[in-house]
């Protein structure tokens, strides 16, 4: 089984902007396209957490609003919307 994605967004990791890019959803996983380290805000969150050694070419079902910078190293990621809203 699999989820259906309806929208993406590429991300550009940034300290303090949040992940934008249409409302009145929420973005529901990161895909990493290169392997690497990757600090994570998610929602209903404010601290962030490094997620370390991330695979390339997989899918987490991470409901993110900031991917920072700052020990980031993991590059060519996406956001990934489902168009549900899961409380």
């Amino acid at each position: 089984m699999y989820k259906k994605y309806v929208k993406a967004k590429a991300v550009t990791a940034h300290d303090t902007n949040e992940l934008t890019g249409f409302s009145g959803s929420q973005w529901d996983a990161l895909y990493v396209g290169v392997a690497g380290n990757a600090n994570l805000v998610f929602q209903g969150d404010s601290d962030a957490v490094l997620f370390k050694n991330l695979i390339a070419g997989t899918v987490y079902p991470f409901g993110l609003k900031l991917v920072k910078s700052t020990s980031t190293t993991a590059t060519d990621m996406v956001v990934l919307d489902s168009g549900r809203y899961v409380s």
